[in-house]
């Protein structure tokens, strides 16, 4: 882990550095190489399903309430999201990435109510990505909860994305239940 970081310290040092370069009019030095394989493996791309242009609706209800736009970035290995709510003043993204040492998922949401949520698990035995964010205190919310997500890829094209909160991490309640359809 550290040596990754070190890697990945090294090569935002040279992009400054060649940023700067090209201001004074120098050449910038040449970019280092980043494996394209990095992030090759089916593990690394156990999330693809959720990648598209969605709109968002409430499971079970015709009326879309949001969009959201999911795309892989930097040569695989980061799935990023977008989500704005067509219903209320609420957006918000996350960075999702499998990482191969702790051989599972991470996604940390940002959202426009200051909240951010760290996420990690990973897939289960029937292909649903299920994360969970222990002890997890937002905005307006005076006691710690756990928060669990579970993406299911359906066999129309769509993915279920179903939300809930628990005190206890044993009893859950569903805090929200969403169907993504690809945008047409």
């Amino acid at each position: 882990m550290v040596k990754t970081i070190a890697a990945a310290a090294a090569a935002f040092a040279l992009a400054l550095a060649g940023a700067a370069a090209a201001q004074d009019g120098a050449q910038p030095p040449a970019a280092p190489q980043v494996p394209t394989d990095a992030c090759a493996s089916a593990a690394h791309h156990g999330f693809d399903f959720w990648i598209g242009e969605w709109d968002v609706r409430r499971t079970g209800a015709d009326a879309v309430s949001g969009a959201s736009s999911i795309g892989s970035e930097d040569q695989g290995c980061v799935i990023t999201e977008h989500f704005r709510s067509l219903t209320a003043p609420y957006s918000g993204r996350s960075l999702n990435m499998f990482d191969a040492a702790a051989g599972k998922w991470f996604q940390y949401w940002m959202d426009s109510t200051g909240d951010i949520t760290r996420f990690e698990g990973g897939l289960n035995e029937a292909g649903q990505m299920v994360l969970v964010a222990a002890n997890d205190v937002g905005p307006g919310q005076p006691e710690p909860q756990f928060q669990r997500m579970t993406f299911t890829p359906n066999p129309d094209g769509s993915v279920r994305q179903h939300g809930e909160s628990s005190p206890d991490g044993e009893t859950w309640t569903t805090t929200y239940d969403l169907t993504y359809r690809r945008r047409e």
